[in-house]
């Protein structure tokens, strides 16, 4: 893979996350207004299920992407990793950070190892 390729899932990572942090946030605050309803229709029910089905998908796609970069960068994925991705809407911004820097320092040594060879 090219860095134009490694740079483009890490963007998807960025995206899929925060659409994941949406689906959850619109989730929440669907399943707040049946609650406080308390005679919420089957619609609402309807869309309470497909937003809760939405926002599991989305969090799948964004965790396929972030095992797709961490092979990518020759980095391990440990059981705990993999099973805490499921938490993006809470440990997001801390596993892109930490993703962004392993993607950094990752192309500082791809560089350095062009610059050897050359």
């Amino acid at each position: 893979m090219s860095e134009g390729d490694v740079d483009r899932l890490l963007t998807s990572y960025l995206a899929w996350g925060i659409v994941s942090i949406c689906a959850f946030i619109f989730f929440v605050v669907l399943l707040s207004y049946a609650l406080v309803l308390e005679e919420a229709n089957i619609f609402v029910y309807f869309l309470l299920l497909l937003t809760g089905f939405f926002w599991i998908g989305v969090t799948s796609v964004s965790r396929h992407i972030f095992v797709l970069l961490k092979r990518l960068i020759g980095e391990e994925i440990s059981v705990f990793e993999f099973l805490s991705t499921q938490f993006i809407v809470l440990l997001f911004p801390f596993f892109y950070l930490k993703l962004r820097k392993q993607m950094r320092l990752y192309k500082e040594k791809k560089y350095k190892q062009t610059n050897r060879l050359l």
